[in-house]
């Protein structure tokens, strides 16, 4: 793991959750962490910004068989 998002997770998350204004927010870890961990997950799987390709390509009037950026008329 990068140590860059380490450093923005303990500065982000570890430290603004130690405040006790924050702790109503940061307390149910279950509804923030864990969701997090799973897009974390997904992320590595399939690559960023995968979801917003697959629905570029349903618009696309070609059916996404052209590379983008290039004519379909020769």
């Amino acid at each position: 793991m990068n140590w860059g998002y380490i450093s923005a997770f303990w500065t982000t998350v570890v430290m603004n959750c130690v405040q006790p204004v924050n702790w109503q927010a940061c307390l149910p870890v279950q509804d923030w962490l864990f969701p997090a961990i799973g897009d974390l997950i997904q992320l590595k799987r399939e690559g960023i910004y995968v979801n917003e390709k697959r629905a570029l390509e349903q618009f696309r009037l070609d059916g996404g068989q052209a590379e983008p950026g290039r004519g379909t008329n020769p």
